[in-house]
């Protein structure tokens, strides 16, 4: 009697600790797919702004945390880390973004018809999808991304300092 008691506590002994390991590891499953799953909604896509005239050049490029700053044809990228509050803030303005009207967006002022302001545009690229705006004068974006603009500069012009 006492053999078949030591027998079968041992036998529900090995049974919970396998179930504990099993929903263990159902657990971290789900942990890890939910932060798999935040990571791809809160990505920035590659943000392209690109201003330039016969005799000015400017090129931002926001890519996987970091953004590159181009001010010369032809030049050499500089590139710094994003910082994590100016990474959110650029998410958050993107995220009020309607990618499929990019395009269509209208310019505010027509300045750059006659050299008084450069020619801008902004680009999104997301996987396989590139969406970009219609041109506008360089320092006068869009309402619909004017936020996002101005502070992707400001970012720039911060880190180039």
């Amino acid at each position: 009697m006492k053999l078949f008691a030591l027998v079968f506590s041992l036998m529900s002994f090995f049974t919970s600790c396998k179930c504990n390991k099993t929903a263990v590891k159902e657990e971290a499953k789900v942990v890890n797919t939910e932060s798999n799953l935040e990571e791809q909604v809160s990505n920035l896509p590659v943000v392209v702004y690109q201003e330039n005239t016969r005799g000015f050049y400017r090129e931002i490029v926001v890519r996987e945390g970091k953004i590159f700053v181009v001010t010369a044809r032809g030049a050499k990228p500089a590139f710094w880390e994003l910082k994590k509050e100016d990474y959110k803030k650029l998410l958050g303005l993107y995220q009020n973004i309607d990618l499929k009207g990019l395009s269509s967006l209208k310019d505010p002022t027509q300045k750059r018809f006659y050299d008084g302001a450069p020619i801008a545009t902004l680009s999104f690229t997301e996987e396989k999808n590139t969406y970009t705006s219609s041109e506008f004068d360089g320092g006068y974006p869009p309402k619909e991304i004017e936020d996002f603009v101005n502070e992707l500069i400001s970012v720039a012009e911060k880190l180039n300092k």
